[in-house]
This record gives C-alpha cells, sequence and structure tokens, in this order.
C-alpha cells in the first residue's frame, strides 16, 4: 500500500500538525484563564467565563484541525474548573463550575460553526466564477422539438429556473 505524503502540498496548503495546535491553543487558554483572573474576583464567575469561552470560540474559528479545537476546549473547561472556579486544580463541581464551564464547550462550538460558514461561502465564491455564464437557447432542435436551457434550480449564484 502506497502513502502519499505530500497530499497537503499536492493541494497547495500545509497542515499543522496537531500537537503544535494544541500547544498553541493551550498557550491561548492560558493566556485567558490569566486574563479572566485579573480582570473578575471569584465572585465573578459569568465574566470569567465568558473570557475563556471568547477566547475558545476565537481558537476554534481559526484552527481547521477538529481535534486540536476538541483537545483545546475541553482542557480549557478543566481548566476553568479546577482553577478559576475552584483552587489548586480540583475538578469538582462546587458552585455549578461544570455548568459554567458548559459554556466553554459552547463557544467552541460555535466557532466552529463560524468557520465552516466562512468555507461555505469561499467555495460558492469560487464556484460562481469558475462556472461560465448561463446561454438561453430557443426555438426548435432538428427534431422538432421547442427546448429553453436555463440554470439549474442548484445555481451558487442565487439565479433560479422558475
Amino acid at each position: 500500500m502506497a502513502v502519499d505524503r505530500n497530499l497537503w502540498e499536492a493541494r497547495g496548503a500545509q497542515q499543522t500538525p496537531t500537537g503544535v495546535s494544541v500547544a498553541i491553543g493551550w498557550t491561548a487558554m492560558m493566556a485567558a484563564c490569566l486574563v479572566a483572573a485579573a480582570m473578575f474576583s471569584r465572585s465573578e464567575m459569568p465574566g470569567r467565563v465568558l473570557v475563556v469561552a471568547v477566547a475558545a470560540g476565537a481558537f476554534a474559528a481559526v484552527v481547521p484541525d477538529l481535534r486540536a479545537v476538541a483537545a483545546v476546549t475541553g482542557l480549557a473547561m478543566a481548566t476553568f474548573v479546577g482553577f478559576l472556579a475552584n483552587q489548586f486544580g480540583e475538578l469538582i463541581g462546587g458552585d455549578g463550575a461544570w455548568s459554567y464551564a458548559v459554556v466553554i464547550g459552547f463557544g467552541g462550538v460555535l466557532g466552529i460553526g463560524y468557520r465552516f460558514m466562512r468555507q461555505v461561502r469561499q467555495v460558492r465564491r469560487e464556484h460562481a466564477h469558475s462556472v461560465p455564464p448561463q446561454v438561453v437557447a430557443e426555438g426548435p432542435l432538428p427534431g422538432g422539438r421547442d427546448v429553453t436551457v436555463v440554470p439549474p434550480d442548484n445555481a451558487f449564484d442565487g439565479r433560479r429556473a422558475a
């Protein structure tokens, strides 16, 4: 069995290894946790979780590797519960810490959705520029039938047949 090791290079893109993406994301989440701890006191959990959730969403919107996004979001949730909600890394659910951590996961999901929608829009733009304009031809064919050619119903540029 042959393996094409240059698959990403053939497509014109370089993929960052998952471990490197996780390390970068983990560093960003630690910075977000430090910023949240500096900005908000222990009693202001919604503010702390908002800072970490925005950071997780921003990371998910930028990084294409879903494994790295899942790992970083999970680590951010555990860090929030262990150090921002509780002390000394205790991953216990006191004061609804895990219910706040779900917001961080939701931020990651929103970031993934934003990235997906951005990719769909880019593909539609590329497809719209690569498709030749549709020609409308009316009149009889050699067999005597009248034919009208119109764009299909699933055209990316918004034109419809009816």
